[in-house]
């Protein structure tokens, strides 16, 4: 696996200094009643840039852009893929990136904050938790990685509101096929014979219907009675050159909607990396939405 560096200097406190300028709806817009938490905190609202940061290279993200994305990270920051921070103590990811970590025999910590791995040169802290319980969705099948979606519940609360690199996103209410949306990751920039990324990439990918899905992925080696489950999965892309890859596992598929962003779907699979008109395949969040409530409520 891809090792991050471990160089970083991480802390457990909200950095001081720093003045959240966050927008506050006086009422919570329907829909968006997921979002919507006691005081001045919202879900799915981006910070202003921050003036210290250095700016992106084509194809990365600029330093906070996605303040929801976290790092899972096993014994000796090994990375271990992606997730996003739905509320102060947890993470939803992809089931089969810490299929490893469910017996609790080995650590497994998330990262907040992240953009450049090799360097802790950063203008604000990265925040780093160890997760105290996984909750896998009981009908996950690692066969066919159907309902792959897991939560992780985080050692402390994020003290949300108190660092422009780390806020959570919303939850859809919406289907948001049509839309041009956005992943995020580490993952390696080429299938064959790419390279993981120190520095945070992005690209942009239309998401599509499930009869489209369908129908592309059947010109692949699945063939032409694959059926696509659109339960357990949503589709986005299909651009040559534009795709989650190897290693974005988890990594969260936003959608953007009156300004809010919203997690639509997990990197799950692909067949390969960015090959014309060959969408890659992300987890349905939306079909989740009853899981993770109930989820969330567990102790």
């Amino acid at each position: 696996m891809h090792r991050l560096a471990n160089n970083f200097s991480v802390s457990t406190n909200p950095p001081s200094g720093i003045t959240p300028n966050i927008v506050t709806p006086s009422s919570c817009a329907t829909g968006l009643e997921r979002c919507c938490y006691a005081g001045p905190y919202q879900c799915g609202l981006q910070y202003p840039p921050v003036a210290s940061a250095r700016a992106p290279l084509a194809g990365q993200a600029a330093y906070g852009e996605y303040p929801w994305q976290a790092v899972l990270l096993g014994p000796g920051d090994i990375y271990i893929g992606s997730g996003a921070l739905i509320d102060p103590l947890n993470v939803i990811t992809a089931a089969h990136r810490i299929a490893d970590y469910i017996s609790g025999s080995r650590v497994l910590r998330v990262r907040l904050g992240e953009w450049d791995a090799s360097s802790a040169s950063e203008p604000i802290p990265a925040l780093e938790y160890t997760v105290t319980k996984i909750f896998v969705n009981p009908n996950y099948n690692s066969a066919n990685l159907q309902n792959d979606i897991a939560m992780l519940r985080l050692s402390s609360a994020v003290p949300l509101g108190t660092t422009p690199t780390i806020t959570t996103a919303c939850l859809p209410a919406t289907s948001f096929v049509g839309s041009t949306c956005w992943v995020s990751g580490w993952g390696k920039n080429d299938f064959i014979s790419g390279a993981f990324q120190a520095i945070q990439k992005e690209v942009d990918v239309a998401v599509k219907s499930s009869t489209d899905c369908q129908t592309a992925l059947r010109t692949t080696r699945l063939g032409p009675s694959f059926v696509f489950d659109s339960n357990s999965f949503v589709c986005a892309g299909g651009e040559a050159g534009k795709d989650a890859c190897t290693g974005d596992g988890g990594s969260p598929l936003v959608c953007s909607l009156n300004g809010r962003f919203f997690i639509v779907g997990l990197v799950a699979w692909g067949i390969g990396c960015g090959t014309s008109n060959i969408p890659g395949v992300y987890v349905n969040v939306a079909s989740y939405i009853p899981w993770i409530t109930r989820t969330v409520s567990l102790t």
